[in-house]
């Protein structure tokens, strides 16, 4: 293969800008060809300094006034310093000495992207249509208009036509997928794909995809199926590895998930969250230690990953280590403090310390994140009754109750609660509300209090429904 030096322009290029810098310090006049404007204006904004590449447009459009080249730079440049009625006055220009130029129409279809004027976007780039020479791109940044205005289905069909005038157009069939998941298309994109791949089956994307439709779907096996295709074609696609492994996972296929994502390494330097979801499955498959270490490695690379943080205080928590593992909870917490999860596993870690005050604030702060959880009103509630105030343990689950009244296991819970208070009718009565909403678990009240078990009322009751589910 051929060697290029680039040495000579570069030094060509320092030699016009100095030029071009001492004619502007002398006040006089030197004349530079329009491809050398060019190249000093490319200077000045590869070293951020729009304001100075402006001020070399003005020189040069005085030098070479019918210049569209100039022009279209200039309007670029106005745009960036978001002075766009400037921009589309140049654009105007422009348009009036070279009509059939597509940038133009690119250029002014991006300012009015940028303005929220979609349909005026969407009509100028329409007009580049038949003057465009990458169709492909023109196409992609229609899309994107779309997208902005939340028409998926327009920006769909344009990424389609983007991707039939170049099926390697990566970062068009990157926002297919974006637009078909936003649009709640995804069966309807297991067809695309596969129409895609009857006509170019060596296309690693499309396989990638495809896999990741099918995951999404929790088309387990046929996930696998497309991202080993994908790795057939492309052995070192380290995404397909990741998601592959991510699909493992979710099949609980804990040891081959982990290969999966140690294979990225080959490809690519490790990386944080890599080693969070080693660590995931060493945890599932109750290797404490290991998980461990995954997750340590993974705040290595990353210290501001809160997850990773969390993880740790986990697997301390499997070892029964809870004052230790309140170090990680708070980190975790100090990181993201609106993550409902890491305050969870703060409370439990607390509670097990009898640090029941602090616990309380934990579980608290659990239900103002997320109120939904249909866990914490249970151990709340438990937390409450173990300091003997009943009456608040029984307000949280009724006020569950209010938001999700078929929750059966508040139910199983309130009927343990009063009985323990020998509050035998209440008791009772929600045993009944409960059994007829899920007979099935109402060996929840056994294992909560198992003095329930000998009392002759509640078992006949228990007895009485069990013909329910017949």
């Amino acid at each position: 293969m051929e060697d290029f030096d680039f040495s000579y322009d570069s030094e060509e290029i320092k030699q016009s800008v100095k030029r071009y810098e001492d004619m502007i310090r002398s006040r006089s006049i030197g004349f530079f060809d329009t491809d050398v404007f060019i190249s000093i204006v490319d200077h000045y904004i590869d070293r951020n300094e729009p304001y100075k590449a402006l001020q070399v447009t003005e020189h040069a459009i005085s030098q070479h006034p019918y210049s569209v080249e100039i022009m279209l730079k200039q309007a670029q440049l106005y745009s960036l310093v978001n002075d766009y009625n400037g921009a589309l006055r140049v654009l105007d220009r422009a348009e009036s000495i070279s009509p059939s130029e597509a940038g133009v129409y690119m250029i002014r279809g991006s300012i009015y992207s940028q303005q929220a004027k979609y349909d005026a976007a969407i009509d100028s780039f329409k007009k580049a249509i038949p003057y465009s020479e990458a169709l492909d791109e023109l196409f992609l940044n229609m899309a994107f208009v779309y997208e902005s205005s939340g028409s998926y289905r327009n920006a769909i069909s344009s990424l389609k036509k983007s991707l039939e005038e170049n099926p390697d157009n990566e970062e068009a069939m990157y926002e297919l997928a974006f637009c078909f998941e936003a649009s709640g298309q995804l069966k309807e994109s297991v067809e695309f794909y596969k129409q895609f791949i009857d006509k170019d089956p060596y296309s690693y994307n499309a396989w990638y995809n495809l896999g990741n439709v099918h995951h999404r779907l929790a088309n387990f096996e046929d996930a696998l199926e497309a991202y080993d295709y994908c790795i057939l074609i492309r052995e070192d696609f380290s995404s397909a590895y990741f998601n592959k492994g991510n699909t493992l996972a979710s099949m609980k296929r804990y040891a081959e998930a982990i290969e999966c994502y140690r294979e990225t390494f080959d490809y690519e330097q490790p990386e944080s969250l890599t080693y969070y979801n080693i660590g995931k499955c060493y945890e599932a498959q109750g290797e404490t230690g290991n998980a461990r270490k995954a997750y340590r490695k993974s705040v290595k690379l990353r210290p501001a990953l809160a997850e990773a943080w969390c993880g740790i205080g986990c697997t301390l928590q499997d070892e029964e280590r809870w004052y230790e593992s309140l170090f990680y909870f708070k980190k975790a917490i100090d990181l993201e403090a609106d993550q409902a999860d890491f305050w969870y596993c703060l409370g439990d870690s607390l509670f097990q310390m009898s640090n029941l005050p602090e616990a309380a604030k934990a579980y608290l702060k659990v239900i103002e994140l997320d109120s939904d959880n249909p866990d914490i009103r249970l151990d709340y509630s438990h937390l409450l009754m173990s300091v003997s105030r009943y009456d608040e343990a029984v307000d949280v689950l009724a006020k569950g109750l209010i938001k999700n009244p078929s929750n059966a296991e508040y139910l199983y819970r309130l009927s343990c609660y009063h009985f323990d208070e020998h509050n035998l009718e209440k008791s009772m009565a929600c045993l009944k509300e409960a059994l007829l909403i899920d007979y099935n678990k109402h060996v929840q009240l056994y294992e909560y209090l198992p003095r329930m078990k000998r009392d002759r009322n509640i078992t006949a009751l228990v007895e009485q429904y069990s013909t329910h589910t017949l």
